[in-house]
């Protein structure tokens, strides 16, 4: 074959001549791909065990530090790190007790007395608190290990995905930089927390990662995972049928619709489950909706009235949550503000700077997210949550990856990164950021 470009879509693949169409070139690709699973199996998942056990002791280490020198804050720092008093008592002081945090509770209370125990717990989708539950039960009622422990095997699942997802379209070097700077990023630590964010991610890349290969059932089962994991998980559906377009696109010109009745099936598992979820819900009487105000829709399907009346969060256009922001900056500048403000315009422009190059279903993934993220409204605490929100924009961090060829541009991010993480993760281990 000669040299050249193939032109389905910028971002695709290497090298070579094809005279074929979509449909066909899926298929060669896919047979490619069959014969390096393996090989790329595997290293995928060293890679992600290593970058796995080296954060996450890094993390630990630096839990177990911070909450020691700052009792006026952590609660914990009366139980002393050395000695143990037992290696049991060690291990929960180490490792569980700094991360019981803000939304932690609230998964372990869903899992322990289940949806109705406090007011606005269904702001929570249930994949999660289902599984911490199971778990929780089969260890004698340790909930906390039990989320811990789902985080981390979500965590290393969904670094090994990443990096299989990411050199269906560039080399292995690209890969290990992206899940670094992923898992290295200002709120990577998310993923080592009993929140949703591993579980979220390796859903949404899993659905990907099926879709690209065809398997349209198993990237609508994983789609209905992440929609039943967080708000934005239904939010994969949309490059999922991009996927499909560009895979099916010439054979619906030979069948017609009737080629795409299959992957749109198997696809309709993804809002099932979510609509399912809303159902659900309904049941506990927290489903507010008007044919007479459509825009109630939205707050039907991602907030509900239960978790506005909680907390005031609202669905609306970016500027009224920038209006929040801005006043808050003359009428009473603080740091967590600050902070969430500059974090959250430099992924912003790095977001914006990736759509340009992704893949476009990938791109589109990333716009829809990114509208979400700025629409989420908090009148008393603007950006609340914002830069955890941005961190499962994977593009982002693919971008990343391919400047990161330089050198020096590797070794900016890195420090950045680490200078931030250091900051943030302080924070939250003392109780003074919601992450």
């Amino acid at each position: 074959m000669g040299r050249g470009t193939w032109n389905v879509e910028r971002g695709n693949v290497g090298r070579g001549t094809w005279n074929v169409g979509t449909g066909e070139l899926v298929t060669v690709l896919h047979s490619n791909i069959e014969q390096a699973r393996p090989a790329a199996r595997v290293t995928a998942w060293r890679w992600a065990l290593r970058l796995y056990a080296g954060y996450s002791l890094l993390f630990i280490i630096w839990n177990a530090w911070v909450s020691s020198v700052y009792p006026k804050w952590v609660e914990e720092a009366s139980i002393a790190i050395w000695p143990p008093a037992s290696p049991g008592a060690w291990l929960e002081r180490v490792l569980l007790l700094p991360v019981l945090r803000y939304d932690v509770l609230w998964y372990i209370g869903i899992a322990q007395y289940g949806y109705g125990h406090r007011p606005g717990d269904t702001a929570f989708h249930p994949l999660y608190p289902l599984l911490t539950g199971i778990l929780g039960h089969l260890f004698g009622g340790e909930y906390l290990l039990a989320a811990w422990l789902i985080a981390q095997v979500c965590c290393v699942a969904m670094l090994a995905l990443f990096y299989r997802l990411v050199i269906l379209d560039d080399d292995d070097a690209t890969a290990r930089r992206a899940t670094l700077f992923l898992l290295g990023s200002p709120l990577g630590f998310a993923f080592l927390l009993p929140y949703t964010e591993s579980l979220l991610l390796l859903s949404i890349v899993a659905a990907l990662y099926a879709g690209r290969q065809g398997r349209w059932w198993l990237a609508g089962l994983a789609g209905g995972a992440a929609a039943l994991t967080k708000q934005p998980g239904v939010v994969v559906v949309v490059p999922l049928l991009w996927e499909v377009w560009l895979q099916r696109g010439s054979a619906v010109q030979r069948q017609g619709v009737r080629a795409l009745v299959a992957p749109l099936a198997g696809l309709a598992l993804t809002p099932l489950a979510l609509l399912g979820w809303i159902v659900y819900r309904a049941t506990l009487g927290d489903v507010a909706f008007s044919w007479r105000e459509p825009q109630t829709l939205v707050s039907a399907l991602l907030v509900t009235p239960t978790y506005a009346d909680v907390w005031g969060e609202t669905f609306s256009w970016p500027w009224v949550n920038l209006g929040y922001a801005l006043e808050q900056l003359r009428a009473r500048p603080y740091f967590y503000l600050l902070l969430n403000l500059m974090v959250m315009l430099i992924m912003l422009a790095l977001t914006l700077a990736a759509v340009a190059r992704a893949r476009h279903s990938y791109a589109l993934y990333s716009l829809v997210i990114t509208a979400m993220n700025l629409s989420i409204v908090y009148p008393l605490w603007p950006y609340m949550g914002i830069i955890r929100r941005f961190t499962i924009i994977f593009p982002l961090f693919v971008q990343l990856a391919r400047w990161g060829r330089r050198r020096s541009i590797t070794l900016i991010v890195l420090v950045c990164n680490a200078l931030l993480w250091a900051l943030i993760a302080s924070m939250y281990v003392r109780n003074a950021f919601v992450p």
